[in-house]
């Protein structure tokens, strides 16, 4: 028997509205299976409607992650709070180490502290982010 890990997600949704945040959560809490309690809402500082609900999950090959909001597997650096896509850190190597890529290049990840890196194209895009919200999931029956 294999066990299954976790990924992290990203759900991006571009709202203010409480209530539709709020629904986007539980249909990820009732509708795919996380790995963990907590679920992040992150804003973009500079532009804060623009919000992403990041969660740890397990995933199946073939099906989308999350079939509602547009949602990538996401990778995250602890130290520097970093959340990016394997090409966003290509891109991210590439551009501190005159186009060149390999494992034996270092990142300067400073330079991307509390940001996700995400690529548009081949041109590595930062954008600064900061927690709005933690959800903590509980593990009791929902009240009928």
């Amino acid at each position: 028997m294999t066990s299954k890990r976790g990924v992290l997600l990203a759900s991006f949704i571009k709202t203010d509205n409480e209530e539709q945040i709020q629904q986007e959560v539980e249909y990820i809490v009732n509708n795919i299976e996380i790995t963990n309690s907590l679920i992040f809402l992150l804003e973009e500082q500079e532009d804060p409607l623009k919000k992403i609900i990041t969660y740890n999950a397990i995933v199946e090959k073939g099906k989308p992650f999350n079939p509602r909001l547009f949602t990538m597997r996401m990778h995250r650096k602890k130290q520097t709070n970093t959340l990016y896509t394997i090409n966003a850190l290509n891109a991210a190597v590439a551009s501190q180490h005159d186009g060149k890529t390999g494992r034996d290049l270092k990142l300067d990840w400073s330079q991307y502290e509390n940001s996700i890196i995400l690529t548009a194209g081949k041109e590595l895009r930062v954008h600064p982010i900061q927690v709005s919200k933690i959800f903590k999931i509980e593990d009791e029956p929902v009240e009928e």
